[in-house]
């Protein structure tokens, strides 16, 4: 078939050339249209539930509200993971979907049973919410608002109703989340001292509040000629006419709100705050939808900013933009390695002119290169890849073998045509001289497709990266293989003149008499070669355990996360305090463009953090160079330690959420202590704690959420609550309405809905014992009070109860500082072993970003394993001769000298990056072994050579040029990645790139000198013709 194929273009050319102009054209066009990230979606889909549960604390929401709807989703259809946060008035429950499944399906199939568990929800707490299905990355743009003209309930109004809506309209926006000002309320405040006059209780207060607010349908009357609608206009237009309403009547005239109530508009109880640039503004974060295009989508909104400039400008608003643009880290990834490819190409155009010393092979050659990467990246929707880093660096990393296979064809159409003489006839020494060459080459490939399985197999976040690196990278390999069989040949016939003067380079000449020379002493040697070889292999094989290793290095996105949490209970004023000076602090360090503070958490958010905890956002400005944001970073961590009493760690928004994708925290280690009872959890998370922070590189130790919050604990007593004929819950509601406050009614501005909520006045609830004095009234209207039938006490209450598969947990969260991520958890597991005495049904567990690295460095060593009987029984096919199959394996641990002494030189730290070059370094080095003993098998079985010393000489110099050119064009297609090694989008591909330049440096060196010395030793070919031709010194290149 393959002749076939090659036949047909040789016929055709000028068709072939035609269809390889259109397919360029398409793959052009197609770039402008395709869908560009950063990065592939690397966290598995997953869907956030939030039940509002007011008043209730973090234990009642644990028991009342998050285990129903717990027990409701496990075991749903493609439901991977469940875990849950309870905190006071919140319950988020998270679930992650099985990687490859149907999210749209699976999220409906799962709110029909959160639908039927809200039916067996307490009274009071509000229907479950599911969270729109989100990218991996989560946020799309984050910006502020400022202004001095208006007052923050009329900014945030500004924001909830006039912004948001703007914005959710752009299509890919799939949620905005408001923090910050004040959310409009008419508050009807309620004095004890006034009710307790007119002997009133809280519950005529809401009845009367609520009858207020009532709206009711009239109906309608018919005429004989219309029907006229009945409207009942009873609206309320301004808080005085709320406070106007009428409660009762004592003697003899009106009670109203008014007189026992402050009735005005006020800023509803808020769970948080923001600034912006250390000024108290509205905080605007908007989340993309799942698979949308981030740089469409984000231009998008940011025309549609564009278009209410003007507006917010003419209310005195300031817009604060790009607080945070990830869209900026995709624009600079993807136009550094679109840098780093086009430089590898024109390098690789550059080699081929000096190998080739003819624009015409060499034009022949480097076209390979755009049309196998045209068909590759047409390729990638059907595949549901978007172009970013990870795909660009596959093809960036096939540049060599790309150009490889079209090298091998044109070196050697133009060594036979040169041969043959310009008066042989062109066709059938093209023919011939392709066909020769297709075997090796199509074995070649299929080893190197094997040698990629393991790559394309890894499951998990580190399968999401690299899967679609290894894809590219065989796409493009495939498609050069198609090319070579198609294009190579045709623009062979169709270019190349037939008085064109086929002469090498004399440099290149002078290279091959060096290669002879050394080879003429090695061959005597070859034994010593061979041990030495092993040795050296050996070497490398037992310095790896030795490396350290790590799932991914850190992102030089150009932003950073100050995670900050102050002692439990501190209040939102206080975290703003700290918050202005803080973000001072952080404005002053040369190369900070914004940054904005988030305490606390919004309404009906998936975070789940008490006042105390805060999160700033800080955007660095453009262009700045890896080696300034790792001082920009050291300067946040010196801002930071300058609080004390301050918790915080400085993360890049990446790393915090690949962290949480892996184990649901954001640090890049977390140790997840299983029990059942909170008290025992509390001590086995002390005794960890002070046992992981004297382990050398701990860094950060912390709790991952604030365990205690402070509590008065009310205890009614049922006794004393019969003797005056009260019910539980009569104290319950009491209680809630006094202080979490209940919504009465509502009222509407426009379309704008404004809650009545009542509470008693806040100048009465400073106190905590004041709480008390609450007054209850019982069904033989004896008002009584709350001291009267329940005892209080001021406790440290459960801030957060957290949930992983049903089963409470504590989190300890740890931010090391040692490179080798891997190894400090393994000294931190032997440490906690000797140490911690677990009790029956307490165990501990490791997560993150460390645990991701031993997965993925197990799951490559066990895919590699079954890839390496898949090469081994596909060569054994190819080469009846057992000794080539093991002189093509001995090549393996010599091309892993140069990767493990390159690893070694830039750090000796291993992350799934440079494991991934390890392995790219393999197919690329057996390619070069294959075709060489293809080569030697071809002279011997093919063209009637004797097996020989003439004849390992002469493989040896004929296969120098592919050999040098193959080593110099990966090299150099790679040299812009290895060198902008930790530049924004070349993290991932930067250790790689570095690893495969080692490697192929000794790879190269093998099979030039080493591998033939070898083959002149240990292998045994016969002739299949007749007649012999013996090898002679002819055929040498002269001493002269």
């Amino acid at each position: 078939m393959l002749v076939a194929i090659i036949r047909t273009a040789l016929r055709h050319p000028y068709w072939v050339a035609l269809l390889a102009v259109l397919l360029l054209v398409f793959g052009v066009k197609h770039l402008t249209v395709a869908s560009y990230d950063v990065f592939p979606e690397f966290v598995p889909a997953e869907i956030t539930i939030q039940v509002e549960s007011p008043g209730f604390t973090a234990l009642q929401v644990e028991q009342r509200v998050t285990q129903p709807i717990e027990n409701a989703v496990n075991g749903g259809t493609d439901v991977d993971v469940v875990r849950s946060q309870s905190i006071q008035g919140l319950a988020v429950i998270t679930v992650v979907f099985k990687e490859g499944s149907d999210p749209f399906r699976d999220r409906q199939l799962l709110a029909e049973r959160v639908t039927e568990a809200a039916t067996r929800l307490p009274q009071g707490v509000q229907t479950p919410t599911l969270s729109p299905m989100v990218s991996s990355t989560m946020d799309l743009l984050k910006f502020g608002l400022l202004s001095d003209k208006l007052d923050p309930i009329a900014l945030r109004s500004l924001a909830d109703w006039t912004v948001k809506p703007r914005l959710l309209a752009v299509a890919g926006v799939a949620d905005a989340t408001v923090f910050g000002g004040g959310v409009r309320e008419w508050q009807v405040r309620v004095h004890p001292d006034r009710l307790a006059a007119f002997g009133l209780t809280l519950e005529d207060v809401r009845l009367a509040a609520a009858s207020a607010s009532g709206v009711r349908g009239a109906g309608y009357v018919d005429t004989p000629a219309q029907r006229v609608v009945l409207e009942a206009d009873g609206t309320l237009s301004d808080p005085s006419q709320l406070a106007r309403a009428v409660i009762t009547q004592h003697a003899g005239r009106n009670v109203t709100l008014g007189d026992v109530a402050d009735v005005a508009e006020h800023a509803a109880p808020a769970f948080g705050d923001s600034r912006i640039m250390g000024k108290p503004g509205v905080l605007v974060a908007l989340n993309s939808q799942y698979g949308a295009n981030t740089l469409e989508v984000t231009h998008a909104v940011e025309a549609a900013l564009e278009d209410l400039k003007p507006m917010l400008k003419e209310q005195g608003v300031t817009l604060v933009a790009s607080l945070h643009r990830p869209a900026t880290f995709v624009e600079v990834a993807l136009k550094n390695m679109r840098g780093a490819l086009l430089l590898g190409a024109v390098l690789v155009l550059v080699v081929l002119v000096l190998f080739l010393r003819d624009w015409r092979t060499a034009l022949i050659s480097f076209l390979s290169i755009p049309l196998s990467l045209a068909v590759a990246v047409m390729l990638f929707p059907w595949l549901g890849w978007t172009v970013n880093t990870m795909t660009l660096g596959g093809l960036a990393v096939a540049l060599g073998v790309v150009v490889d296979d079209a090298i091998i064809d044109v070196e050697n159409i133009t060594r036979r045509l040169r041969q043959a003489g310009n008066a042989a006839p062109r066709v059938p020494v093209i023919l011939a001289a392709s066909i020769e060459v297709r075997r090796p080459v199509v074995l070649a490939t299929l080893v190197v497709g094997l040698v990629f399985l393991p790559i394309l197999l890894l499951p998990g976040l580190q399968g999401s990266f690299f899967a679609p690196l290894a894809g590219a990278f065989l796409l493009a390999t495939f498609a050069s293989l198609l090319v070579a069989l198609t294009v190579t040949p045709a623009l062979c016939l169709l270019l190349l003149r037939p008085d064109q003067r086929h002469r090498e380079p004399r440099w290149l000449k002078r290279m091959k008499l060096a290669q002879h020379r050394l080879l003429e002493r090695a061959l005597p040697h070859s034994r010593a070669l061979l041990i030495g070889a092993l040795l050296l292999g050996a070497a490398a094989v037992v310095a790896l355990p030795f490396f350290g290793a790590s799932l991914l290095p850190e992102f030089r996105e150009g932003h950073f996360v100050l995670q900050v949490m102050g002692p439990s209970g501190t209040s939102i004023e206080e975290m703003d305090r700290l918050g202005e000076s803080i973000s001072k602090d952080v404005l002053a360090i040369p190369g900070v463009a914004t940054v904005s503070q988030q305490v606390g958490r919004a309404e009906a958010v998936q975070d789940t953090w008490p006042p105390n905890q805060s999160e700033f956002h800080v955007e660095l400005k453009p262009g700045l160079a890896a080696n300034d944001q790792i001082r920009i970073e050291k300067a946040l961590k010196d801002a930071l330690d300058s609080y004390p009493g301050l918790s915080a760690e400085v993360v890049t928004f990446l790393g915090d959420r690949i962290g949480e994708s892996l184990s649901g925290e954001t640090a890049p280690v977390s140790i997840s202590i299983y029990g059942n009872d909170l008290d025992t959890l509390d001590q086995l998370a002390a005794q960890v704690k002070q046992t992981m922070q004297q382990v050398p590189g701990a860094g950060g130790v912390r709790l991952a959420d604030a365990p205690t919050v402070p509590t008065l604990r009310i205890a009614p007593d049922p006794v004393r609550l019969a003797a005056y004929g009260l019910r539980m819950t009569d104290v319950l509601d009491a209680l809630a309405a006094s202080h979490q406050g209940v919504v009465a009614g509502e009222v509407f501005s426009g379309v704008q809905p404004i809650a009545i909520r009542l509470q008693l006045d806040p100048a009465t609830q400073k106190d905590p014992e004041a709480v008390g004095q609450l007054l209850l009234r019982n069904p033989a209207g004896r008002n009584v009070t709350l001291a009267s039938v329940a005892d209080t006490d001021l406790v440290d209450g459960r801030a957060n109860v957290s949930h992983e598969g049903g089963r409470r947990r504590l989190v300890l969260a740890v931010t090391p500082t040692a490179t080798d991520v891997v190894g400090f958890v393994a000294q931190a597991q032997a440490a906690l072993t000797k140490s911690i005495k677990l009790p029956a049904g307490y165990y501990l567990e490791f997560g993150g970003a460390a645990q991701g690295a031993v997965q993925a460095r197990h799951d490559l060593l066990l895919h590699g394993g079954l890839a390496g009987v898949g090469i081994l029984a596909l060569l054994m096919m190819a080469f009846p001769d057992r000794r080539s199959v093991a002189l093509i394996l001995a090549n393996v641990p010599f091309a892993l000298v140069g990767g493990v002494i390159a690893a070694a030189i830039t750090g000796g730290v291993l992350s799934i990056g440079a494991l991934v070059g390890f392995v790219t370094l393999f197919g690329i080095s057996a390619r070069n072994t294959i075709m060489l003993i293809s080569h030697y098998e071809h002279l011997v079985e093919e063209e009637g050579v004797h097996w020989n010393r003439f004849t390992v000489l002469r493989g040896a110099r004929e296969r120098l040029t592919p050999i040098l050119m193959t080593a110099l064009v990966t090299a150099l297609g790679l040299l812009p990645l290895a060198l902008g090694n930790g530049e924004p989008g070349r993290e991932v591909e930067g250790p790689m790139a570095i690893v495969i330049l080692g490697g192929l440096a000794t790879s190269t060196l093998l099979n030039l000198l080493v591998m033939p010395a070898l083959a002149g030793r240990y292998l045994r070919l016969e002739t299949k013709k007749a007649t012999a031709v013996a090898g002679d010194n002819a055929s040498l290149p002269s001493h002269g």
